[in-house]
């Protein structure tokens, strides 16, 4: 690997960890409808009192379907000579009928936002992509163009909540001995469209990390790290949800060497269900 791209590789992790809720604006996506769920229909409210002549009922009001899509940002740039040096594809969740209501609106741009912070990161990036293919072009090197992907996955969906689960795969640097794999998430109340942290699921958030920290120390991949060293390492962002309980995860080369990859530990609901919010 040539001075100018080893000097990529940090940058690149540092704009890509340093990604979350952006501006909105950007590029056009594409949008590609996936799947739907049912939210409940309001009440309808019953009668009493005395029979009398039966008034024409009003039609029941038609519920309001949650239909998920996807939004995709993706572009190839190339060198003047038109020779590839990178292509980019970032895959977000998405929600069709958005207009229907102002939560789903919120989810829908807040994953805009995402895509459009994605593709300003990637357009910086492609132009080191193409001085490293100079470099290495005027060198006799071999150069491969740099590639980016991002996708995602719903761990839990109910009609209160839902918890996506987001990959990113980075192979940025022409020689690099390994590629960035990350994984980040984000857990959204579907009645407001607030993003929740960890601390809403917990009427005492404070214990509920101590806990936490003190359960994760006792799984075996961490017992031989120190108190002091998760709690540097543990991100509050970093989990999400699935039927059972929370899941939460630690980067690459962060408790562990880069080899043993993504770190998760499940921890059930129920070792929890002491400090648990109404939210759960």
């Amino acid at each position: 690997m040539n001075i100018r791209s080893a000097r990529l590789f940090p940058l690149m992790l540092a704009l890509v960890l340093a990604l979350s809720a952006c501006t909105s604006g950007g590029p056009s996506n594409t949008r590609t409808p996936a799947a739907s769920s049912t939210t409940p229909a309001s009440p309808t409210p019953s009668s009493s009192g005395a029979p009398q002549d039966a008034a024409p009922s009003s039609p029941s009001p038609t519920p309001q379907v949650l239909t998920w899509s996807e939004q995709t940002f993706q572009r190839d740039y190339t060198a003047e000579d038109g020779t590839l040096v990178m292509s980019v594809k970032y895959v977000f969740p998405d929600v069709e009928n958005a207009d229907q209501n102002p939560a789903w609106s919120e989810i829908s741009s807040y994953y805009a936002a995402e895509g459009a912070a994605y593709m300003a990161t990637a357009g910086e990036l492609a132009g080191y992509a193409a001085d490293d293919y100079a470099v290495t072009k005027a060198t006799g090197g071999e150069f491969l163009p740099f590639g980016e992907e991002s996708g995602y996955r719903f761990s839990l969906e109910t009609k209160d909540l839902v918890s996506v689960v987001r990959s990113y795969y980075a192979n940025s640097v022409t020689g690099a001995a390994h590629p960035a794999n990350y994984q980040f998430s984000e857990q959204f109340d579907l009645a407001t469209g607030e993003r929740l942290t960890l601390s809403s699921f917990f009427t005492d958030p404070e214990a509920a990390r101590t806990r936490i920290l003190e359960t994760l120390s006792g799984k075996d991949a961490l017992s031989g790290y120190s108190a002091d060293t998760l709690s540097s390492e543990f991100k509050d962002e970093y989990f999400y949800l699935t039927e059972d309980g929370f899941v939460f995860y630690f980067q690459p080369d962060t408790v562990a060497p880069y080899a043993a990859g993504l770190l998760e530990f499940s921890i059930p609901y129920s070792e929890l269900e002491d400090l648990l919010s109404p939210t759960l």
